[in-house]
């Protein structure tokens, strides 16, 4: 029996240092989630810089569409001679069955209408953050761009720019990387903490850039 009664409390012991360190690790990303959100875009929406494509990383809400909003704005300086082309519009991670009609469900009609398939690059085959950075360097090469704007979420965009910085230096690819915020979620930067959604997103993402930060490292670039 005392031995039973021993084996208890080491149990017991150990359970609530395992609550307690949990405990611990939940409170400490509460309070520095929010340091995701501390970046500076490069663009401000305002400017239209020369760039050879719009890069947007699908999965975010509204991501897709805001970002065939932004490309019609070059397509308009197009149709009135300003600028000599529109830069591509680049959907990067659609996922293996994704196609043209997949995609114009996210685009709004108005834009759609515009809009050619030689406009647009559907990438189906990067999974995560690091392929998608992975694939830009590919297409990248192949089509000689050198500058790009990056468009995802605020909880997103300071990994992203990150892995792409990353992945670019491991390439040794020269390719100049604009970014510009997609603000479409429910929650704000600023008010994470209101909802359980933002808590919930914040807190994942801000534990997906410690490893990024800290572990990770990047690989070679699809042949």
């Amino acid at each position: 029996m005392a031995k039973r009664g021993s084996g208890f409390q080491v149990l017991t012991s150990l359970s609530f240092f395992a609550l307690g360190m949990l405990t611990g690790v939940l409170l400490f990303t509460f309070f520095k989630a929010g340091t995701i959100y501390d970046y500076t875009d490069t663009l401000d929406g305002a400017y239209l810089p020369p760039s050879d494509a719009i890069v947007v990383l699908a999965g975010g809400r509204g991501r897709i569409a805001a970002a065939g909003d932004f490309w019609f704005r070059y397509f308009e300086r197009e149709e009135a001679g300003q600028i000599e082309a529109a830069p591509f519009l680049y959907i990067s991670g659609m996922g293996p069955n994704s196609n043209w009609a997949s995609f114009a469900h996210s685009i709004r009609p108005g834009i759609l209408k515009a809009m050619k398939p030689s406009n647009v690059v559907l990438e189906t085959e990067s999974r995560n953050t690091e392929e998608n950075a992975l694939w830009v360097v590919k297409n990248a090469r192949l089509r000689g761009w050198k500058r790009i704007i990056l468009m995802t979420s605020p909880y997103h965009m300071r990994r992203s720019r990150y892995i792409f910085g990353k992945v670019l230096d491991e390439a040794g690819l020269k390719l100049e990387v604009d970014s510009l915020t997609i603000y479409q979620e429910a929650f704000s930067s600023e008010e994470w903490r209101d909802s359980l959604n933002g808590i919930r997103v914040t807190m994942y993402e801000y534990l997906k850039w410690l490893y990024y930060t800290t572990f990770w490292r990047p690989e070679g670039a699809p042949a």
